[in-house]
């Protein structure tokens, strides 16, 4: 069965057996225009993990979050991209668990003023993505009872992977399937291009 799911985060489109999909990437009426003049039509530059990086902490800044990026990672971030935002300096308390594991997510949306996690995102250039769902895993576990949303970001050529690592039992079993979703380079980049205008 299929169907798609709204929430605070985005569009999903979820798949029995299969998974959430973030499709917010994918649509915007307000841009249909766009999308049927050819002229129009903005092709997608190559972009680098910290690029990803930048624009889904750019996307969550404007969405109203608190921003978190490991410590090594911000010099890398590209402002020639987006405005400027700022990053927390320490992540909420309540995770002290998995605290090594959550200070390496390569973004966290944090919802402003209360400290709950509302979604994760790990982009997936080239590392495995059995590992970073274990990661998803271990803080799904520790934070069940607030339910962030889980985000791998890759090229299109890794969703089969994707689809494949999430059926795993052990994650069938915690429930990660219903909180993670995949969602493509390109998606990021039209998702914040249209945040950006309108």
């Amino acid at each position: 069965m299929t169907r798609p799911h709204l929430n605070s985060d985005g569009v999903e489109f979820y798949i029995a057996r299969a998974g959430r999909f973030n499709v917010e990437g994918y649509i915007g009426l307000s841009n249909l225009d766009a999308i049927i003049d050819s002229s129009r039509i903005q092709t997608t530059p190559d972009l680098s993990h910290s690029q990803i990086q930048t624009f889904l902490g750019a996307i969550g800044s404007i969405k109203g979050h608190d921003i978190w990026i490991p410590q090594n990672d911000r010099s890398k971030l590209d402002w020639s991209l987006t405005n400027r935002f700022e990053c927390r300096d320490r992540l909420p308390h309540g995770f002290e668990v998995v605290q090594n594991v959550l200070q390496e997510i390569d973004v966290v949306w944090i919802h402003r003023g209360s400290g709950q996690l509302t979604a994760l995102f790990e982009v997936e250039h080239s590392t495995p993505i059995y590992s970073e769902l274990l990661r998803f895993n271990d803080i799904h576990l520790v934070a069940s009872n607030l339910r962030p949303r889980f985000h791998i970001v890759a090229n299109d050529t890794r969703l089969s992977l994707f689809v494949r690592q999430l059926n795993r039992p052990t994650f069938q079993m915690s429930g990660l399937p219903e909180l993670c979703t995949f969602l493509e380079y390109v998606n990021v980049f039209g998702w914040y291009n249209r945040l950006k205008t309108a």
